[in-house]
Protein backbone atom coordinates (compact mmCIF):
# COMPACT_ATOMS: atom_id res chain seq x y z
CA UNK A 1 0.00 0.00 0.00
CA UNK A 2 1.56 2.79 -1.12
CA UNK A 3 -0.19 5.92 0.47
CA UNK A 4 0.96 6.85 3.81
CA UNK A 5 -2.01 7.10 6.09
CA UNK A 6 -2.37 7.85 10.05
CA UNK A 7 -4.79 5.80 11.66
CA UNK A 8 -5.78 6.12 15.32
CA UNK A 9 -6.37 3.16 17.44
CA UNK A 10 -8.36 2.91 20.03
CA UNK A 11 -5.90 1.16 22.47
CA UNK A 12 -7.98 0.74 25.44
CA UNK A 13 -10.58 -1.25 23.67
CA UNK A 14 -11.56 -4.51 23.80
CA UNK A 15 -11.29 -7.68 26.05
CA UNK A 16 -7.60 -7.60 25.70
CA UNK A 17 -6.56 -4.46 25.91
CA UNK A 18 -3.83 -2.65 26.08
CA UNK A 19 -1.82 -5.96 25.48
CA UNK A 20 -3.57 -6.85 22.65
CA UNK A 21 -4.04 -3.51 20.95
CA UNK A 22 -0.64 -2.51 21.16
CA UNK A 23 0.58 -5.75 20.14
CA UNK A 24 -1.14 -5.42 16.64
CA UNK A 25 -0.86 -1.80 16.05
CA UNK A 26 3.39 -2.76 16.63
CA UNK A 27 2.91 -5.64 13.68
CA UNK A 28 0.67 -3.38 11.52
CA UNK A 29 3.01 0.23 11.89
CA UNK A 30 6.24 -2.28 10.96
CA UNK A 31 4.27 -3.86 8.12
CA UNK A 32 3.03 -0.83 6.35
CA UNK A 33 5.48 2.14 7.55
CA UNK A 34 1.95 3.85 8.61
CA UNK A 35 1.83 6.45 11.57
CA UNK A 36 -0.24 4.96 14.20
CA UNK A 37 -2.57 7.00 17.20
CA UNK A 38 -2.06 4.65 20.06
CA UNK A 39 -4.89 6.73 22.61
CA UNK A 40 -5.27 5.35 25.89
CA UNK A 41 -4.24 6.06 29.19
CA UNK A 42 -0.57 7.30 28.55
CA UNK A 43 1.78 5.57 31.06
CA UNK A 44 -0.24 2.00 30.66
CA UNK A 45 0.05 2.57 26.65
CA UNK A 46 3.72 3.16 27.11
CA UNK A 47 4.25 0.49 29.72
CA UNK A 48 3.29 -1.75 27.24
CA UNK A 49 5.24 -0.44 24.26
CA UNK A 50 8.40 -0.70 26.28
CA UNK A 51 7.60 -4.69 25.30
CA UNK A 52 8.65 -4.22 22.06
CA UNK A 53 11.25 -3.15 19.41
CA UNK A 54 9.64 0.00 17.87
CA UNK A 55 12.19 1.34 16.55
CA UNK A 56 11.99 3.09 13.38
CA UNK A 57 8.34 2.99 13.97
CA UNK A 58 6.15 6.20 13.48
CA UNK A 59 3.32 5.38 16.87
CA UNK A 60 2.25 8.44 18.75
CA UNK A 61 0.67 7.94 22.33
CA UNK A 62 -2.09 10.25 22.72
CA UNK A 63 -3.25 10.63 26.84
CA UNK A 64 -7.13 9.96 27.36
CA UNK A 65 -7.80 9.67 30.66
CA UNK A 66 -10.80 7.33 30.64
CA UNK A 67 -12.51 4.43 28.57
CA UNK A 68 -15.72 3.40 27.98
CA UNK A 69 -15.89 -0.53 29.37
CA UNK A 70 -17.72 -3.43 27.60
CA UNK A 71 -19.99 -3.88 30.92
CA UNK A 72 -21.06 -0.14 30.68
CA UNK A 73 -24.03 1.17 29.30
CA UNK A 74 -22.61 3.41 26.25
CA UNK A 75 -24.81 6.49 25.66
CA UNK A 76 -24.59 7.00 29.38
CA UNK A 77 -20.43 6.47 29.38
CA UNK A 78 -20.07 8.45 26.55
CA UNK A 79 -21.46 11.13 27.58
CA UNK A 80 -20.60 11.12 31.29
CA UNK A 81 -16.61 10.58 30.34
CA UNK A 82 -15.79 13.25 28.31
CA UNK A 83 -12.03 12.23 28.22
CA UNK A 84 -12.71 8.59 26.94
CA UNK A 85 -10.14 7.04 24.18
CA UNK A 86 -13.05 6.97 21.72
CA UNK A 87 -14.07 10.05 21.87
CA UNK A 88 -10.28 11.24 21.94
CA UNK A 89 -9.43 9.66 19.38
CA UNK A 90 -12.41 10.49 16.90
CA UNK A 91 -11.18 13.94 17.71
CA UNK A 92 -7.89 13.73 16.29
CA UNK A 93 -9.75 12.47 13.04
CA UNK A 94 -12.26 15.54 13.30
CA UNK A 95 -9.33 17.29 13.45
CA UNK A 96 -7.78 16.42 10.59
CA UNK A 97 -4.68 15.36 12.92
CA UNK A 98 -5.23 11.63 11.32
CA UNK A 99 -7.68 9.75 8.43
CA UNK A 100 -9.79 7.10 10.45
CA UNK A 101 -10.60 5.90 13.59
CA UNK A 102 -10.87 1.93 14.27
CA UNK A 103 -11.77 0.66 17.99
CA UNK A 104 -12.15 -3.12 19.07
CA UNK A 105 -14.00 -1.90 22.00
CA UNK A 106 -17.73 -1.34 22.63
CA UNK A 107 -19.95 -1.05 20.06
CA UNK A 108 -22.33 1.20 21.26
CA UNK A 109 -20.12 3.68 22.63
CA UNK A 110 -18.13 4.07 19.51
CA UNK A 111 -21.90 4.80 18.05
CA UNK A 112 -22.71 6.95 20.79
CA UNK A 113 -18.92 8.57 20.44
CA UNK A 114 -19.03 8.91 16.77
CA UNK A 115 -22.42 10.40 16.67
CA UNK A 116 -21.13 13.16 19.54
CA UNK A 117 -17.91 13.63 17.46
CA UNK A 118 -18.61 13.27 14.10
CA UNK A 119 -22.55 14.10 13.65
CA UNK A 120 -24.28 12.04 10.61
CA UNK A 121 -24.29 13.14 7.22
CA UNK A 122 -27.35 15.38 6.80
CA UNK A 123 -29.69 13.17 5.95
CA UNK A 124 -29.03 10.02 7.58
CA UNK A 125 -30.95 9.17 10.08
CA UNK A 126 -28.80 6.60 12.40
CA UNK A 127 -25.20 5.29 11.57
CA UNK A 128 -24.60 1.62 10.28
CA UNK A 129 -22.50 -1.23 11.19
CA UNK A 130 -21.69 -3.42 8.01
CA UNK A 131 -19.15 -5.96 7.38
CA UNK A 132 -18.32 -7.98 3.79
CA UNK A 133 -19.45 -11.51 4.58
CA UNK A 134 -18.26 -14.78 3.15
CA UNK A 135 -20.94 -16.38 0.72
CA UNK A 136 -20.76 -19.79 -1.87
CA UNK A 137 -19.87 -17.05 -4.60
CA UNK A 138 -17.91 -14.12 -2.80
CA UNK A 139 -19.00 -11.89 -0.16
CA UNK A 140 -21.99 -9.55 -0.08
CA UNK A 141 -22.51 -6.87 2.53
CA UNK A 142 -24.24 -7.07 5.93
CA UNK A 143 -25.79 -4.86 8.15
CA UNK A 144 -26.75 -3.86 10.79
CA UNK A 145 -24.46 -6.07 12.81
CA UNK A 146 -24.87 -4.85 15.97
CA UNK A 147 -24.83 -0.57 16.47
CA UNK A 148 -28.69 -0.32 16.46
CA UNK A 149 -30.94 -3.77 18.14
CA UNK A 150 -33.76 -1.67 17.86
CA UNK A 151 -34.76 0.39 14.53
CA UNK A 152 -37.46 1.73 12.76
CA UNK A 153 -38.61 0.40 8.82
CA UNK A 154 -37.27 3.93 7.43
CA UNK A 155 -33.79 3.13 9.00
CA UNK A 156 -33.78 -0.08 7.39
CA UNK A 157 -34.32 1.40 4.09
CA UNK A 158 -31.88 3.91 4.26
CA UNK A 159 -29.33 2.09 5.55
CA UNK A 160 -29.81 -0.48 2.40
CA UNK A 161 -29.22 2.57 0.19
CA UNK A 162 -26.09 3.37 1.51
CA UNK A 163 -25.02 0.09 1.76
CA UNK A 164 -25.47 -0.31 -1.70
CA UNK A 165 -22.90 2.22 -2.14
CA UNK A 166 -20.78 0.80 -0.31
CA UNK A 167 -21.11 -2.55 -2.37
CA UNK A 168 -20.23 -0.56 -5.46
CA UNK A 169 -17.29 0.38 -4.35
CA UNK A 170 -16.32 -2.32 -1.80
CA UNK A 171 -17.05 -5.15 -4.15
CA UNK A 172 -16.87 -3.57 -7.57
CA UNK A 173 -20.51 -4.23 -8.18
CA UNK A 174 -22.20 -2.12 -10.32
CA UNK A 175 -26.15 -2.96 -9.58
CA UNK A 176 -25.81 -4.75 -5.85
CA UNK A 177 -28.91 -6.93 -5.00
CA UNK A 178 -30.39 -6.16 -2.42
CA UNK A 179 -32.47 -7.85 0.11
CA UNK A 180 -34.05 -7.78 3.59
CA UNK A 181 -33.01 -10.91 5.75
CA UNK A 182 -36.25 -12.57 7.02
CA UNK A 183 -37.40 -15.96 8.07
CA UNK A 184 -39.55 -16.79 5.21
CA UNK A 185 -41.31 -15.65 1.69
CA UNK A 186 -44.73 -16.63 2.29
CA UNK A 187 -46.86 -13.85 2.91
CA UNK A 188 -47.41 -12.97 6.43
CA UNK A 189 -43.86 -13.96 7.52
CA UNK A 190 -41.06 -11.82 9.06
CA UNK A 191 -42.24 -9.55 11.85
CA UNK A 192 -43.82 -5.71 12.10
CA UNK A 193 -40.81 -4.48 11.09
CA UNK A 194 -39.63 -6.81 7.83
CA UNK A 195 -43.27 -6.12 6.38
CA UNK A 196 -43.30 -2.76 7.07
CA UNK A 197 -39.89 -2.43 5.75
CA UNK A 198 -40.52 -4.39 2.62
CA UNK A 199 -42.47 -1.46 0.33
CA UNK A 200 -40.02 1.51 1.79
CA UNK A 201 -37.06 -0.91 0.03
CA UNK A 202 -39.13 -1.48 -3.29
CA UNK A 203 -39.97 2.37 -3.62
CA UNK A 204 -36.33 3.27 -2.84
CA UNK A 205 -34.46 0.59 -4.37
CA UNK A 206 -36.78 -0.19 -7.41
CA UNK A 207 -35.49 -3.27 -9.41
CA UNK A 208 -32.12 -3.87 -7.00
CA UNK A 209 -34.41 -5.29 -4.55
CA UNK A 210 -35.09 -8.45 -4.85
CA UNK A 211 -36.91 -8.76 -2.01
CA UNK A 212 -36.63 -11.07 1.48
CA UNK A 213 -34.06 -14.33 1.76
CA UNK A 214 -33.88 -16.95 4.67
CA UNK A 215 -30.05 -17.11 6.14
CA UNK A 216 -29.95 -20.31 3.26
CA UNK A 217 -30.38 -17.78 0.74
CA UNK A 218 -27.71 -15.45 2.18
CA UNK A 219 -25.62 -18.16 2.18
CA UNK A 220 -25.32 -19.32 -0.75
CA UNK A 221 -24.54 -15.68 -1.95
CA UNK A 222 -28.25 -15.09 -3.75
CA UNK A 223 -27.43 -10.86 -2.95
CA UNK A 224 -24.53 -8.44 -2.74
CA UNK A 225 -26.63 -6.45 0.24
CA UNK A 226 -28.75 -8.32 3.31
CA UNK A 227 -30.07 -5.57 5.44
CA UNK A 228 -31.59 -6.30 8.74
CA UNK A 229 -31.32 -5.05 12.23
CA UNK A 230 -28.84 -4.66 14.86
CA UNK A 231 -29.68 -7.98 17.32
CA UNK A 232 -30.67 -9.98 14.39
CA UNK A 233 -27.75 -8.85 12.60
CA UNK A 234 -25.30 -9.87 15.47
CA UNK A 235 -26.97 -12.99 16.54
CA UNK A 236 -26.33 -14.16 12.52
CA UNK A 237 -22.49 -12.96 12.78
CA UNK A 238 -21.83 -14.64 16.26
CA UNK A 239 -23.57 -17.79 15.33
CA UNK A 240 -21.70 -17.69 11.56
CA UNK A 241 -18.24 -17.33 13.59
CA UNK A 242 -18.95 -20.27 16.01
CA UNK A 243 -20.07 -22.65 12.96
CA UNK A 244 -17.22 -21.77 11.46
CA UNK A 245 -14.43 -21.95 14.67
CA UNK A 246 -16.91 -25.84 15.54
CA UNK A 247 -16.62 -27.18 12.30
CA UNK A 248 -12.39 -26.28 11.68
CA UNK A 249 -12.26 -28.26 15.11
CA UNK A 250 -14.54 -31.43 14.30
CA UNK A 251 -12.31 -31.83 10.84
CA UNK A 252 -9.13 -31.48 13.30
CA UNK A 253 -10.18 -33.92 16.01
CA UNK A 254 -11.30 -36.60 12.93
CA UNK A 255 -8.22 -36.38 11.28
CA UNK A 256 -6.16 -37.14 14.74
CA UNK A 257 -8.40 -39.72 15.42
CA UNK A 258 -7.86 -41.85 12.76
CA UNK A 259 -4.49 -42.97 10.66
CA UNK A 260 -6.29 -43.15 7.11
CA UNK A 261 -7.75 -39.55 7.69
CA UNK A 262 -4.22 -38.09 8.18
CA UNK A 263 -2.83 -39.71 5.27
CA UNK A 264 -5.89 -38.24 3.40
CA UNK A 265 -5.56 -35.13 5.27
CA UNK A 266 -1.61 -34.65 4.12
CA UNK A 267 -2.72 -35.47 0.41
CA UNK A 268 -5.52 -32.87 0.84
CA UNK A 269 -3.60 -30.39 2.89
CA UNK A 270 -3.96 -27.43 0.69
CA UNK A 271 -7.49 -27.89 -0.15
CA UNK A 272 -8.09 -27.95 3.70
CA UNK A 273 -5.58 -24.54 3.91
CA UNK A 274 -8.07 -22.70 1.56
CA UNK A 275 -11.16 -23.62 3.17
CA UNK A 276 -9.78 -23.09 6.65
CA UNK A 277 -9.08 -19.26 5.23
CA UNK A 278 -12.65 -19.18 3.66
CA UNK A 279 -13.89 -19.72 6.79
CA UNK A 280 -11.65 -17.81 8.94
CA UNK A 281 -13.51 -14.31 10.08
CA UNK A 282 -10.06 -12.43 11.27
CA UNK A 283 -9.19 -10.95 7.66
CA UNK A 284 -12.59 -9.32 7.17
CA UNK A 285 -11.09 -7.30 9.64
CA UNK A 286 -13.45 -4.58 11.05
CA UNK A 287 -16.85 -3.50 10.24
CA UNK A 288 -17.71 0.24 8.71
CA UNK A 289 -20.05 2.15 10.90
CA UNK A 290 -21.61 4.38 7.72
CA UNK A 291 -23.66 7.58 7.85
CA UNK A 292 -20.98 9.45 10.02
CA UNK A 293 -19.02 12.58 9.14
CA UNK A 294 -16.02 10.38 9.25
CA UNK A 295 -14.45 6.98 8.77
CA UNK A 296 -14.88 4.36 11.67
CA UNK A 297 -14.08 1.03 12.11
CA UNK A 298 -14.81 -1.53 14.52
CA UNK A 299 -13.52 -4.92 15.02
CA UNK A 300 -14.36 -7.85 17.18
CA UNK A 301 -14.26 -7.20 21.54
CA UNK A 302 -12.43 -10.33 21.72
CA UNK A 303 -9.62 -9.18 19.71
CA UNK A 304 -6.03 -10.61 20.00
CA UNK A 305 -2.92 -8.95 17.87
CA UNK A 306 -3.56 -10.60 14.54
CA UNK A 307 -7.39 -9.28 15.02
CA UNK A 308 -6.34 -5.74 15.59
CA UNK A 309 -3.41 -6.07 12.62
CA UNK A 310 -6.38 -6.78 10.50
CA UNK A 311 -8.75 -4.21 11.78
CA UNK A 312 -6.15 -1.98 10.89
CA UNK A 313 -5.41 -3.32 7.38
CA UNK A 314 -9.37 -2.80 6.72
CA UNK A 315 -9.43 0.61 7.95
CA UNK A 316 -6.64 1.56 5.57
CA UNK A 317 -8.27 -0.35 2.82
CA UNK A 318 -11.45 2.09 3.53
CA UNK A 319 -9.29 5.22 3.55
CA UNK A 320 -7.23 4.38 0.27
CA UNK A 321 -10.17 3.58 -1.59
CA UNK A 322 -11.95 6.90 -0.63
CA UNK A 323 -15.30 5.09 0.89
CA UNK A 324 -15.93 7.86 3.20
CA UNK A 325 -15.87 10.47 0.00
CA UNK A 326 -18.08 8.37 -2.09
CA UNK A 327 -20.72 8.09 0.55
CA UNK A 328 -20.97 11.39 0.90
CA UNK A 329 -21.28 12.77 -2.15
CA UNK A 330 -24.21 9.86 -3.17
CA UNK A 331 -25.71 10.34 0.17
CA UNK A 332 -26.32 14.28 -0.68
CA UNK A 333 -27.62 13.51 -3.90
CA UNK A 334 -29.57 10.97 -2.84
CA UNK A 335 -31.20 11.67 0.90
CA UNK A 336 -32.73 15.23 0.10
Amino acid sequence: MSLSMRLVLDAMGGDHAPTETVAGAVDYARATGHTIYLVGMEDVVRAELAGHDTSGLDLRVVHASENIHMDEKPALAARRKKDNSMAVGMRLVKEGEADAFCTVGHTGGALTAGHMVFRRIPGVHRAVLTTPFPSARGLFILGDIGANPDCKPEWLAQWAQMMTIYARARLDIAQPRVALLSNGEEEGKGNELTRAAQPLLAERLGGQYIGVVEPKEMVAGEADVVVTDGFTGNIVIKLAESVASYLLQVIREEITARSLAKVGALLARSAFRAAGARLDDREYGAGLLLGLNGLVTIGHGRSKRDRVYFALRTTAQLVEADILGQIKTEVAQTFR
